[in-house]
């Protein structure tokens, strides 16, 4: 009798210990399986307030995209041809808007991060998105001052797209393709690097429209401020694209 009295007693022990070893966090294990991702997470956090993620693009050469819905630029765009790589098939050319607005604006940027005492810690994106508008503005709406409004949008960029593209002029004030990459049209777009006798785009002449803009590009610069409604600024590990306008990626 005693035995059985024991066994019996013995049993409910048992059966919160295997209840334990099913069902319930462990959270001193829990804790130390978290402290590494937490470290991670505020090493990037102090990295990118210290400028070691290159969070500043127009300073950096880490390729990313720009897109937007639509863009109006008023008073047209420049473009000159800056630079080759020798031996390779490469160049970069600087695309510059006097002035634009824009609807809606996603950067991606990729970079390979390595922290100090960490170490690498992989591929990181960079996001940076502001949506466009629930009704999207028009080409004349984002010219009266509607949308994000940037002064001296200048684009260092491998390939500047568009899905359809209006350069507007008039006789007056033809736009030229093969302009002088030094001339006084393209520098009043914020282009500083075109070389006398260098082949230069000026469509300076009339309102440029694009929509659909998507730009490849090595950095961008904007001499004055620029408001980003709902601006989201994003990490996310790999190459994984943030969400812009229409929930597309960037």
């Amino acid at each position: 009798m005693q035995d059985e009295s024991r066994s019996t007693a013995a049993e409910p022990e048992a059966v919160a210990a295997a209840t334990d070893r099913r069902g319930v966090t462990r959270w001193r294990r829990s804790a130390l399986i978290g402290l590494p991702a937490t470290a991670v997470v505020a090493a990037m956090t102090v990295a990118m307030a210290q400028g070691v993620l290159a969070a500043n693009l127009s300073l950096t050469s880490v390729p990313f995209t720009l897109s937007s819905t639509t863009v109006a630029a008023p008073k047209g765009i420049g473009a000159v041809l800056t630079t080759v790589t020798a031996g390779s098939p490469t160049a970069a050319a600087e695309v510059g808007l006097p002035k634009a607005g824009l609807d809606g604006i996603c950067i991606h940027a990729v970079q390979s991060v390595n922290l100090p005492v960490i170490g690498t810690v992989g591929t990181w994106s960079l996001n940076i998105t502001s949506p466009a508008a629930t009704t999207p503005l028009t080409t004349a709406q984002l010219a009266s001052g509607q949308g994000l409004q940037a002064n001296n949008l200048i684009l260092d960029a491998q390939a500047v797209k568009g899905a359809t593209a209006t350069l507007n002029a008039t006789a007056a004030t033809p736009n030229q393709i093969g302009a002088a990459a030094d001339s006084a049209n393209i520098k009043g777009t914020g282009i500083s690097d075109g070389t006398a006798g260098q082949f230069g785009l000026d469509a300076t002449g009339g309102e440029t429209d694009i929509s659909g803009l998507r730009a490849n590009a090595n950095g961008a610069t904007i001499g004055g401020a620029i408001t980003l409604p709902n601006l989201a600024i994003n990490l996310a590990n790999g190459d994984t694209a943030g969400k812009g306008v229409g929930g597309s990626d960037c």
